[in-house]
């Protein structure tokens, strides 16, 4: 048992120091010999109380009992971290022999020393056959216990001791208010991560959550500003509906008491200049980097591997790829969740690595997740608060400059005041135009934004007919061929085949929106356009092949990288390939037999260029000139917005890229060439 305990070596040396916790020791160290290969040492000291003879025989030595479970406060007043002993037994077993030196607080003066050699139980038949003699001496040195492990049968590899240290390093944790226990260990890499851990950061966080677990299961939470202001608070209403699509609320959770608490971090020097604050923000990146995440803390020791790498036990970069909006994530925020758990309602696993997921833990992990959706909530009615109120500000301030400015002007002299006025009056004729350029753009996204919205609800309320209509001529089609036989054939199987591919496009028509408006793709990211081409055409599909349009890829070797974010890419290429269809569905004079659509995608050592193109009539200068059609709302179709190609080019010009088009291409119709940075590893 003890030899298969536990996962990793490293977890072994953990439940020592955490028994040095309950023997009540003010501090506990480490030291690693030669331990990267088999045969190494472990020394695990610290200032405990010690043991008695009985102690060690009734309590040390005994498998599956442990005095924790009889006195659940020590000398000292801290809550005992164990349960079985079975921890302890797995460490022991680390290495071939063990020795433990004790000096019980209880008889100052003396020494408890017992030797345990495992391979002598490797030959008896039971482990009572095993006699072991505890010897007792003089000694000079205050209390406390010492374990030796030597001959170690396993080999600590470079990982283990970093996994070790980060563990040691954070078992009390790097964040404020005092601590009563302290832990070193002699290895390059915990001098190091303790230095970057132990610095102090917590003041630099843009916001604080502060939230509370009663012994009811009643909730509640306060934000806190990076002035220590509060900015919102909620009650187990607000809190525990904050999760919830549909507003539902628990009467209480069914979990132990906790506390939570978070500090959140805009990572930009901009916001670091605004609180005045003296650390740089690539020092504040490196500390989160190893300490960042939300921890849990039972009786005060850090629980693994709640808030290790990989480990984001409360979803939140999950939470925060969804809706990123003012969340926090394990790389831009630091937090624990504190449990006493006096009523032992968490039950560790055997293999030491955390805790069962009984609904008691469950529903702990659902009360963190309830309260970062709150305060994302709270955040953003703020910040649509704030938005009024700034421009409101704004507005103000311009007309008091503009006052000051005329105030100023009227003072000059009359030789001066015309030629000043004259330079302001076009200062302000710019401005204005600038202004109106704005607000045109803003209000053309503003439609673009209630276009997507609407088209998203009619589109998920299009699909449940769309079916119907699948369903019912399937039906027709069966119960018809079984009545009429051949004569189905001939009459009725093209018209019911056509209903089909009409069906197939109407569903078409309703998954593009919902496909392209998925929260995930607005992540900026290194996107490989040659997988969104793929992706867009693949979800085009059904309508190409409905309306007879061939699409040929021809995408470059070893991919397209751009950083961007999928969406703005399939924004680029929907938009052509909605406007190449069109095309190709309207009735005109010169028409190519076979209706082809193009995509190309080439690379430069700079840049990646992307190439829509196809053998329809092309672009009619005669009707729009071709540097008119990127304008907003120009258009040459009765029906059309005339925003397709503007989204185009906004598009690829916040990309930084460039995009260009031919009336007549490469294959006799449009051409449209978009040219984008290429990505590279630093990116």
């Amino acid at each position: 048992m003890g030899e298969e305990l536990v996962p990793h070596p490293d977890l072994g040396v953990i439940e020592l120091v955490r028994n040095a916790y309950d023997a009540d020791a003010p501090t506990c160290s480490i030291e690693l010999h030669a331990v990267e290969l088999p045969g190494g040492r472990i020394v695990v000291s610290d200032t405990g109380d010690g043991m008695t003879v009985d102690e060690i025989i009734h309590g040390w030595l005994l498998l599956g009992k442990s005095s924790k479970t009889e006195a659940k406060l020590t000398r000292k007043g801290r809550r005992k971290v164990g349960e079985k002993g079975l921890g302890r037994l797995a460490a022991l077993r680390l290495g071939r022999y063990v020795t433990l030196i004790t000096r019980p607080r209880k008889t100052p003066g003396v020494q408890h020393v017992l030797r345990i050699d495992w391979h002598s139980f490797d030959v008896v038949s039971a482990v009572e056959d095993v006699e072991l003699s505890i010897t007792t001496m003089p000694t000079d040195e205050k209390p406390g216990t010492k374990i030796e492990i030597d001959e170690l049968s396993t080999e600590f590899r470079d990982r283990d001791v970093e996994r070790l240290a980060r563990a040691l390093v954070l078992l009390t944790g790097p964040f404020p208010g005092p601590s009563d226990f302290r832990v070193d260990l002699n290895a390059p890499e915990f001098q190091k991560l303790a230095s970057i851990v132990h610095q102090s950061f917590f003041d630099d966080a843009e916001y604080r959550i502060v939230a509370e677990l009663n012994d009811d299961g009643r909730a509640s939470a306060t934000l806190y500003d990076w002035t220590n202001e509060p900015i919102a608070r909620g009650g187990h209403t607000e809190v525990s509906s904050a999760g919830s699509e549909r507003g539902d609320s628990p009467l209480a959770y069914f979990a132990p008491a906790a506390q939570f608490e978070l500090w959140a971090f805009v990572l930009n020097a901009n916001a670091f200049t605004v609180r005045g604050s003296k650390h740089k923000v690539a020092d504040v990146r490196g500390w989160l980097k190893s300490v960042g995440g939300v921890h849990l803390y039972h009786r005060n020791l850090r629980v693994h591997p709640y808030g290790d790498e990989g480990h984001d036990w409360l979803d939140m970069n999950l939470r925060r790829v969804r809706s990123p909006e003012l969340r926090p994530g394990t790389n831009t925020s630091v937090g624990r969740i504190s449990v006493i758990d006096e009523e032992q309602r968490l039950t560790p696993k055997t293999d030491r690595t955390g805790f069962l997921e009984t609904p008691e833990f469950v529903e702990l992990a659902r009360f963190g997740r309830n309260v970062l959706d709150w305060a994302a909530k709270e955040l953003l009615r703020r910040r649509e608060r704030d938005k009024g109120k700034k421009q409101q500000e704004a507005g103000d301030r311009v007309q008091n400059a503009l006052g000051k400015l005329q105030d100023t002007v009227n003072r000059l002299p009359p030789h001066q005041r015309r030629d000043v006025l004259e330079a302001t009056n076009l200062l302000r004729s710019a401005f204005d135009e600038r202004v109106r350029a704005v607000e045109d753009e803003l209000l053309l996204y503003r439609t673009l934004s209630t276009v997507g919205t609407t088209t998203a609800v009619f589109a998920h309320e299009t699909k449940q007919p769309v079916d119907l209509i699948d369903q019912a001529s399937a039906v027709i089609a069966r119960r018809a061929a079984r009545l009429l036989q051949d004569a189905y054939t001939e009459q009725l199987s093209e018209p019911v085949e056509t209903v089909q591919r009409a069906a197939d496009s109407l569903r078409t028509y309703a998954d593009i929106p919902l496909r392209l408006l998925h929260r995930r793709k607005r992540r900026a990211k290194v996107v490989d356009v040659n997988e969104v081409a793929t992706d867009i055409v693949g979800l085009f599909g059904p309508h190409l092949e409905g309306a007879r349009i061939q699409v040929e890829l021809q995408l470059v070797d070893g991919g397209a990288p751009v950083k961007a974010t999928v969406a703005s890419i399939e924004a680029i290429l929907a938009n052509l390939l909605a406007n190449a269809t069109y095309v190709f569905t309207q009735p005109h004079a010169s028409g190519a037999a076979q209706r082809l659509i193009v995509v190309r995608t080439e690379v430069t050592p700079d840049a990646v260029l992307i190439t829509v193109m196809d053998n329809g009539p092309g672009i009619d200068t005669a009707k729009l000139p071709l540097d008119d059609i990127w304008l907003p709302g120009a258009t040459t179709r009765e029906d059309g917005t005339g925003l397709g190609l503007t989204i185009v080019k906004d598009a690829t010009r916040d990309l930084k890229g460039e995009v260009f088009a031919k009336a007549i291409g490469e294959y006799g119709g449009a051409e449209f060439n978009i040219e984008l940075p290429r990505a590279t590893s630093s990116s």
